[in-house]
């Protein structure tokens, strides 16, 4: 799982929370390879199957099929070594070994894909066609050989694939780790609070909930300043992202590094220009909830002049309400009713503890602060989280988590090839990130005190905003820093505040309050380790705040429409899948336009509820 910081301001996740008794849940890991030992030598000899793999030469119809179900086969194999090797290194961070495996096996992989798209794109269309017409059967495959003709314009002979991509991963590599480096390494201070020295850095949401404001306003500040005192360092690694990757850009045949990125994840410039744009248009319904929100704190606090420091400020005397496993696990089953009794059953089934199929710990020890979903043919889905704490936050990440977990589950369960399991990750986010719509709403809706409801509200609304609004502003910003640096008009650290503080003025309030935020840039750890995929949030909140509007309103009808989804993989242009989903073509600017509604719905629904709670004063 990617993870995105919130910068702007303290959100309702942050509130204090209740306690809650923790569990320690563990995936059978005999599911997958019955020891250790059993799995190195299968992979042994898997990775041996691999290499012995010919691309046939002429090939007739069979002896075609026959090759695509040998590599179908090989692949399976090689998803379960992916699952079971990714879950071990995750269970130990400092297992080099296990995760030097993993990349072994990803690469192997990949070559077997590779290799198979060469041999059809040596067919070619007519060639593939005529084949087809012997061999119905090489239908279901047509869509390979598509996305293999897409980029041949954009490979190079395979010594110069491999030198460039050695150079780019290292390079990559360098930056992404000097960045980490860099923030570890920055002095943040200290500040003394009632309770005690706090660090800056370290505890900075638990100070933005400090009631003392110019405790606030001083660590919010402070923190700002010191990535700021090191934004020349900054600003070189940014620049050296962009400038690699734009080279990397051009040597591949694409205009610049946008255009390629955009190329891997199945839409092009004009379409991130028109959906970016579309939100811009519509930055008023941002605006206006954090005039809500900020007004609310104002009127709750008696604050005048309400900033971002005092955002994360919790309600008086309101604790968060606290998950257990059990409770969380009931309350995301209720949430999940819209997607159907068939998708809540696969669901409870994945968390259920005597299934031995989720995988998370009260303490992190040496697990790695992440969650994920595994999946492989012929294995029941599981679920891994790093930590589990209670918070409502945990529990929507299960909720988020498990939907890949029961995407890919169901999948496999209706014989999807290995070949079309993956597709375009905004999709896949998107049907994560519904499930975590629906249980915000759900506890929103069942919720009886105002202070409670109005808290789970304003976390969808969160999550919503934050995934569509935020994302749009990302992509924008970060679009602009490539073609600026490339047109040399953004040079050093000055540039990118000037930059960064004109775009987020474009769709917020908060800059012109708070200018510290032009130094956002610095923090936007995406554009560091993995470059240009902020996007890819934007057209996952549309779509799951879409499909969020159609369950709510007409479940039964949604329901059959989303199982053909699940259930389908992506065997075809992510347009063409989404077409058959919705009945019709959405463009952009309509999509955009129906989920600004929701937004604008639910800010309403947030608002009357603050006036209850501030009545009650």
């Amino acid at each position: 799982m990617r993870v995105r910081t919130m910068v702007v301001v303290g959100l309702a996740l942050a509130f204090a929370m209740a306690t809650a008794n923790a569990e320690t849940h563990s995936i059978d890991q005999h599911a997958y390879f019955a020891s250790p030992e059993a799995e190195q030598s299968d992979r042994k000899a898997l990775l041996a199957d691999m290499a012995a793999v010919v691309s046939p030469t002429s090939p007739t119809p069979r002896e075609l099929l026959d090759y695509l179900h040998r590599s179908e086969a090989l692949l399976a194999r090689a998803q379960r070594h992916n699952a079971w090797l990714h879950l071990r290194s995750a269970l130990d961070i400092d297992d080099r070994e296990t995760a030097d495996a993993k990349s072994a096996m990803g690469s192997a992989d990949g070559q077997l894909v590779m290799q198979v798209r060469t041999t059809l794109r040596s067919l070619g269309k007519e060639g593939f066609d005529k084949a087809v017409a012997r061999e119905p059967a090489l239908g279901t495959y047509a869509y390979l050989l598509e996305r293999a003709v897409r980029s041949l314009p954009h490979e190079l002979p395979d010594a110069q694939q491999s030198i460039l991509d050695s150079l780019s991963d290292a390079s990559s590599s360098d930056y992404w780790n000097i960045y980490q480096k860099t923030k570890r390494s920055t002095d943040f201070g200290k500040i003394a609070t009632a309770s005690g020295e706090r660090d800056i850095n370290k505890d900075a949401d638990a100070l933005l909930r400090d009631p003392d404001r110019s405790v606030r306003q001083q660590a919010w500040t402070r923190r700002w300043d010191a990535y700021a005192n090191r934004g020349d360092i900054y600003a070189s690694i940014l620049l050296g992202v962009v400038r690699l990757n734009d080279r990397a850009a051009r040597l591949q045949h694409f205009d610049d590094a946008p255009a390629a990125a955009y190329f891997s994840r199945q839409f092009d410039r004009k379409n991130v220009d028109e959906t970016t744009k579309a939100v811009e248009a519509q930055a008023d319904t941002l605006k206006n909830y954090q005039r809500i929100r900020a007004e609310h704190i104002g009127a709750m606090t008696g604050i005048v002049d309400v900033h971002s420091w005092d955002m994360a400020l919790p309600p008086p005397g309101f604790v968060a309400p606290a998950f257990t496993y059990e409770n969380m696990r009931s309350s995301v089953l209720r949430a999940l009713r819209p997607l159907g009794p068939d998708y809540v059953a696969h669901f409870a089934a994945l968390l259920d503890p005597v299934a031995n199929r989720t995988d998370l710990a009260e303490k992190q020890g040496t697990r790695v602060s992440d969650a994920f979903s595994i999946a492989a043919p012929g294995v029941p889905a599981g679920l891994f989280v790093g930590t589990y704490e209670g918070a409502v936050k945990d529990a929507s990440v299960v909720a988020h988590e498990g939907g890949h977990a029961i995407h890919a589950q169901l999948m496999n369960e209706h014989g999807v090839s290995p070949f079309f399991n993956h597709g375009p990750s905004w999709m896949h986010e998107g049907i994560a990130i519904l499930n975590e719509m629906l249980f915000y709403e759900d506890l929103y809706r069942n919720s009886k005190d105002p202070a409670t409801r109005a808290f789970y509200l304003q976390s969808q609304l969160d999550e919503m905003t934050f995934e569509i609004f935020t994302s749009a502003e990302e992509g924008e910003l970060e679009q602009a820093i490539y073609d600026g640096t490339v047109g040399g008009t953004i040079k050093n650290a000055a540039d990118l505040d000037a930059l960064t503080l004109s775009t987020i003025s474009r769709f917020e309030i908060w800059p012109a309050r708070d200018p510290q935020l032009a130094h956002a840039w610095m923090t936007k750890r995406l554009m560091y380790q993995d470059p240009l995929y902020l996007v890819n949030y934007l057209y996952a909140g549309l779509l799951a705040t879409k499909m969020f509007d159609m369950a709510t309103r007409d479940p039964a009808d949604f329901q059959k429409r989303y199982a053909r989804l699940l259930a389908e993989g992506f065997a075809a242009k992510p347009d063409d899948i989404l077409r058959r989903f919705f009945g019709r073509d959405l463009p952009p600017g309509e999509l955009v336009a129906a989920d600004m509604e929701v937004i604008r719905r639910k800010t309403a629904e947030l608002a009357i509820l603050y006036k209850k709670i501030e009545q009650k004063q």
